[in-house]
């Protein structure tokens, strides 16, 4: 959303999860040092309640209208909510030292038939809503820890667009390679605002199938861009001498296992949308065999001039003894990355592997977050509001994802020591000095949570908000006996 470089420094950073001031604080642009006030009092307001509706966030006529004024003034635009929040996430990336950057489309959409101003078409003439696409941050080191979103865009259809030309012909590559304007320029362009941002801190870019594109792997090749992406198409493999000796499916017949995983995976319910491409699953532990290879893999025949091969490494990986009636999983992936030792080919599918995050971040948003049931009437003040809930959606996927990969460390981490008493007081069984694990149970119980299941987004937004309120009691009341005995 915004754009320009930023320059990196090294600083010592607040890691508490449930600190949202930070994520606002300095905003410039916003041509009025109240709205700067007002921006870090309406983030902290929906913080403490995400999922609510505005009205009850506020809590009076005032508060409300004022919301209103500020997400509809000219002055306020998403770039300029979202300056703060990618500040302080290039300074996390910069402490983290290297950084994956998981890049991914979400459709927004938003239901009724009054039609809002700005929205475009999505899966059919009688839908709105408009596409983000996001670059979220996650620490290198292992730990999956999300350090904020770097960089989003935003944009609508005008029209649904047509697979087929003007005279019912499908369109092939060469008819959208032609096209001027292409939704997919997307992806390099967020790539490249990401690693200016970053100032040098080592980045691997990961991305699913709709990043397997030959302008895009050529583009990131040429500017060594690293990245790890999943093969959509099989393609055309060639020897050094440029010749084509087949495809990329028939190349890794021959491939050897030099590593095996087992990966714990989750259930997964159908989905409704159109074009989804997961099928439905039960929870199982897949036995995965990893091999690798150096390949070349031919330019699109539709591409103008000279192009050149794309010299790649592919790393192939496919599920075995898998049970009976259940489809195995099969992955190849292109990346950047060396694969020169299996410890290398392991890291270029766990690197791969971090890319779920953002379809949580994602859940984060519409569900913890509530943003598509927002009553707001246009595209500017629905864009406006998202500027403010993508760092929230963060903060609620950094709670819980440090719940999971990182329950045994100190609950400080994601809870400042008030939070953490309230919390003792407020929820039977909390220790003295409980785990981030144990925290996450607490605000869950908070939110009406009572089983061993993970907890969901809206039981945690929900968990959340009383936490906060909470808070807020447990500090009124210090000040009150604090008073009383001076």
């Amino acid at each position: 959303m915004a754009s320009g470089k930023y320059r990196v420094m090294a600083t010592t950073t607040d890691p508490q999860a449930t600190n949202i001031r930070r994520e606002f604080e300095g905003a410039v642009g916003l041509g009025d040092l109240r709205r700067e006030a007002r921006l870090v009092t309406i983030s902290e307001r929906i913080r403490a309640a995400p999922d609510q509706s505005f009205p009850d966030i506020m809590g009076t006529g005032a508060e409300l209208t004022a919301l209103y004024r500020f997400i509809n003034s000219p002055s306020v635009t998403a770039a300029t909510i979202m300056q703060p929040h990618v500040k302080q996430t290039t300074l996390r990336c910069a402490e983290a030292g290297r950084v994956v950057v998981i890049h991914d489309t979400s459709e927004v959409e938003f239901a009724g038939t009054v039609r809002r101003k700005g929205l475009g078409k999505l899966r059919s003439n009688s839908s709105q809503g408009f596409l983000l696409h996001t670059s979220l941050a996650v620490a290198g080191d292992g730990s999956r820890r999300p350090l904020g979103v770097l960089a989003a865009k935003t944009w609508v259809r005008e029209s649904l667009g047509s697979s087929r030309d003007e005279v019912g012909r499908k369109r092939g590559g060469s008819s959208y390679a032609d096209d001027e304007v292409k939704e997919s320029n997307r992806w390099w362009e967020l790539i490249d605002e990401t690693e200016n941002r970053l100032g040098g801190v080592a980045a691997i870019h990961v991305f699913d199938r709709e990043g397997d594109a030959y302008v895009l792997l050529r583009t990131a090749l040429d500017n060594e861009a690293r990245f790890v992406t999943r093969m959509a198409r099989d393609r055309v493999v060639l020897d050094r001498d440029g010749e084509r000796i087949g495809r990329v499916s028939e190349d890794l017949i021959a491939v050897k296992t030099v590593v095996t995983l087992e990966v714990p995976l989750s259930a997964r319910a159908p989905k409704s949308a159109p074009r989804s491409t997961d099928a439905p699953r039960e929870a199982r532990v897949a036995k995965l065999a990893i091999g690798a290879k150096k390949m070349r893999l031919a330019p699109p025949n539709y591409i103008d001039g000279d192009p050149e091969s794309l010299e790649v490494n592919i790393v192939y990986v496919h599920e075995i003894d898998t049970p009976a009636d259940v489809e195995p999983i099969a992955w190849v992936l292109i990346t950047s990355e060396p694969i020169d030792t299996p410890d290398q080919v392991l890291a270029v599918v766990e690197t791969y592997r971090v890319r779920w995050l953002i379809e949580e971040f994602f859940r984060a948003l519409k569900q913890g977050c509530a943003l598509e049931k927002r009553q707001l009437e246009s595209y500017g003040s629905i864009t406006a509001v998202l500027a403010i809930f993508l760092p929230i959606a963060w903060q609620l996927l950094l709670l819980r994802s440090l719940a999971r990969t990182e329950p045994d460390k100190p609950a400080e981490l994601v809870l400042t020591a008030t939070q953490i008493d309230v919390l003792r007081a407020a929820v039977p069984n909390v220790p003295n000095s409980p785990t981030v694990g144990q925290a996450l149970w607490g605000v869950a119980y908070l939110g009406g949570h009572f089983i061993k299941r993970q907890p969901g987004w809206i039981v945690l937004g929900r968990g959340l908000e009383k936490l906060l309120d909470l808070e807020t009691g447990w500090r009124l009341g210090r000040a009150r006996e604090k008073s009383d005995r001076s």
